[in-house]
């Protein structure tokens, strides 16, 4: 069942943003539902909006951004419901040459969600770096998903 929620899109090169209703689908396997409770202004939101990154509008902006995880799919062992969580723009694999040498920053396999969250008519959006945290719950794979202190605050968290 989707999550009918409220997030600011940016539907065409260098239109205004716009508060629109987005659907979230529950999360599939690997994939975390995370309410959002702060999420960071970043230049990188004006230049997707300016089509500076690319051209996949309409795109879900907003990535710097801390949470609760409201919802897990399978298969999901790290993260759990409740867990105050920042969200990072990448998930590595675990796997790769670079992960098994303790480099995960140079993660050859990185990945988002597999599935979309969609305008309320159906249409695709491009979530900021695979997160689009300006909106009230967003969906993410699960290895976005990082455990933090849940005395600190959200705002600085994200």
């Amino acid at each position: 069942m989707a999550h009918e929620v409220r997030g600011v899109v940016a539907r065409a090169k260098g239109e205004p943003v716009r508060l629109e209703t987005i659907l979230v689908p529950d999360p599939g396997p690997g994939e975390a539902l995370v309410k959002v409770q702060a999420c960071g202004v970043c230049h990188t939101d004006l230049h997707y909006r300016e089509g500076g990154i690319n051209d996949d509008f309409p795109f879900l902006l907003g990535h710097e951004a801390a949470g609760t995880v409201e919802a897990v799919g399978e298969a999901v062992t790290d993260v759990a419901p409740g867990d105050f969580v920042i969200l990072n723009w990448r998930a590595v694999c675990g796997h790769c040459r670079a992960c098994r040498r303790g480099r995960p920053w140079y993660c050859f396999n990185t990945h988002n969600a597999h599935q979309r969250m969609t305008l309320a008519d159906g249409t695709e959006l491009s979530p900021a770096l695979g997160i689009g945290a300006f909106a009230e719950k967003t969906l993410v794979a699960a290895g976005q998903c990082t455990k933090v202190d849940p005395a600190a605050a959200a705002t600085a968290a994200g």
